[in-house]
């Protein structure tokens, strides 16, 4: 009788035994073995697997999150790879699905301006790289980028009115910055249309003066230009040379009349 009774305890145990075993299992499929992600099948407590493996890498911060975070621990076949799924959008769904285009795993905060803005007209370059986006983007939050204009003076009006040196609203210079100025800094400039008035950066003037103030000695008027600064020429000798010249006078303004592409040969 004792027999039968230690039989039928040892069957129930093993029943037990048995239940509390599935139970501690919580993955009910599977497509690889325990020791793919555990050491041993019974230690469960270390979990090294190699996401190499797969299509989706945990880089950054991802390398960070517990399974449970992605995956249904049921069939780790479910995990959503979409950003929402675990990312509250702050754009209200105006940019996504392209997360990638300005983030990585590496973290929210740090994103790659050079790369979001490579595909679309306007290149990030000089000191526009060192900016954060919402001194652009003030409403980048609901994403509201493509309201953004292109023309440097929407941006830099304020610059444009407060710089005096010189003043550019006082002599009405043209709004279209890239006139003179580059994307590197505001200074130097490269006062690209210069030339067409008079050459600064070829001929017998390149390499002659090392600011506008050189030619411009009169700092309430950037229209005015002095020639005399730099040729000193005697009035005398200038006039007895001059003395067969139609319309000749001693200023610089003569001075250009003659040579407006300021070389000394009869212009």
């Amino acid at each position: 009788m004792n027999r039968w009774i230690l039989c039928i305890v040892c069957v129930a145990a093993g029943a037990l035994a048995a239940t509390a075993a599935a139970q501690d299992m919580p993955h009910e499929e599977l497509s690889f073995s325990c020791t793919k992600c555990h050491q041993s099948a019974d230690d469960r407590s270390k979990i090294g697997f190699d996401h190499a493996e797969l299509d989706f890498q945990l880089d950054g911060h991802h390398q960070a999150v517990g399974c449970r975070r992605c995956h249904d621990l049921g069939n780790f076949a479910r995990a959503d790879e979409e950003c929402a799924s675990c990312h509250t959008d702050v754009h209200q769904g105006r940019l996504y699905p392209d997360c990638a285009t300005c983030h990585s795993p590496a973290g929210w905060d740090i994103i790659d301006h050079y790369g979001a803005h490579s595909r679309t007209a306007f290149q990030l370059m000089g000191a526009h790289i060192r900016l954060d986006c919402d001194a652009c983007h003030p409403r980048e939050i609901i994403a509201e980028r493509a309201q953004l204009y292109w023309d440097c003076f929407d941006c830099h009006q304020a610059d444009y009115e407060t710089t005096d040196s010189p003043s550019h609203t006082q002599f009405g210079f043209d709004t279209s910055c890239e006139t003179c100025h580059m994307q590197l800094a505001w200074h130097p400039t490269t006062l690209r249309e210069h030339p067409g008035a008079f050459p600064i950066f070829s001929g017998t003037h390149a390499g002659e003066w090392g600011s506008c103030t050189d030619c411009h000695v009169n700092p309430g008027d950037y229209q005015d230009f002095s020639c005399l600064e730099c040729h000193k020429h005697n009035q005398a000798d200038m006039d007895e040379e001059h003395d067969d010249v139609d319309y000749y006078w001693y200023d610089s303004s003569g001075c250009y009349y003659c040579h407006p592409m300021g070389i000394a040969e009869d212009d």
